[in-house]
């Protein structure tokens, strides 16, 4: 499996780098942001496989980011893992509750990221490929 398209935003420098640097060994193609509206912009662009997400980000939070991503039609597919420093079941609830796939709490377990990154790559190229299958038999049946 070829590595994924994935977009990291985080405003701390030594975050974005570690986990660029946990997910290139894996093959990935890496992007980075800053902040929600670099993230919002470049997701666009790019259309991602994967968003890793900070909660606490100046500018435009996480939260909001990711509420944002999947009011967007072309980006509400994006499967997003929030990452956060706050580990209380509040703020994973509200990551979930933002729209938000799955959460990682920091300091970042690099083997656990990258299972994680490995699991749902894989899961949203199945649900791509479901997708394209059922319009190709919608085609086929409208030829018929």
């Amino acid at each position: 499996m070829s590595g994924a398209l994935i977009l990291v935003a985080d405003d701390e420098p030594v975050a974005r780098e570690l986990i660029t640097n946990y997910l290139a060994r894996d093959g990935h193609r890496l992007h980075t942001a800053t902040n929600g509206v670099e993230c919002l912009r470049m997701a666009r662009e790019l259309l991602p496989d994967l968003i890793l997400l900070d909660v606490m980000m100046p500018t435009m939070d996480g939260l909001e980011t990711c509420q944002r991503l999947r009011a967007d039609p072309l980006l509400a597919e994006v499967p997003v893992v929030i990452i956060s420093t706050l580990d209380d079941r509040t703020s994973r609830l509200n990551g979930i509750a933002a729209g938000a796939d799955d959460f990682l709490t920091k300091p970042i377990d690099s083997l656990e990221l990258r299972v994680r990154v490995q699991s749902i790559v894989r899961l949203n190229r199945y649900r791509k490929l479901h997708e394209s299958r059922r319009e190709l038999e919608v085609a086929y049946d409208a030829l018929q």
